[in-house]
C-alpha cells in the first residue's frame, strides 16, 4: 500500500509523536510511506529533532508564520492513501485549492486532535 501523510514529523510536538509512531509501523510492514511535513525555518512545535528519513518532504509551513505550502510533491507523488493529522495547524487555505487533485487519486482520511476541547 502507497500511503502519503501530511503531518508534524522529528518535532517536539504530540502529533509528531504520534505521525512517527504510526509512520514507522507502516514502513516496517512493507508499505510505502511519503510524510509532508512543515519547512525546517516554520515548523509547529519548539523545535526540530532527529533526522529525516528519505521519505520525508518539507513542504509547507505554518498559517501562523508562512501559511505556506509547495503544491508540487503532493500532486507528483504517487499514493492510494492521504492521512492529514492535525489540520489546525496546516496551510488549510493552500491545501484546499489542490485537493480535489489529491481526492482523485487516494482516499483521504483526517485524523483531528482528540486532546481539544468539546
Amino acid at each position: 500500500m502507497k500511503i502519503g501523510m501530511m503531518s508534524a514529523w522529528n518535532q517536539t510536538s504530540g502529533v509528531s509523536i504520534h505521525a512517527e509512531l504510526v509512520g514507522k509501523e507502516w514502513v516496517k510492514a512493507g508499505h510505502s510511506l511519503k510524510v509532508f511535513s512543515f519547512l525546517e525555518e516554520d515548523f509547529h512545535g519548539h523545535a526540530l529533532i532527529g533526522t529525516d528519513e528519505e521519505y520525508v518532504i518539507r513542504c509547507f509551513g505554518t498559517p501562523m508564520r508562512s501559511n505556506y505550502l509547495n503544491p508540487i510533491p503532493f500532486l507528483k507523488e504517487d499514493y492510494d492513501f492521504f492521512v492529514v493529522q492535525d489540520p489546525g495547524m496546516l496551510p488549510r487555505d493552500k491545501l484546499a485549492k489542490i485537493f480535489h487533485h489529491i481526492k482523485k487519486k487516494a482516499r483521504t482520511i483526517l485524523s483531528e486532535d482528540v486532546h481539544k476541547p468539546v
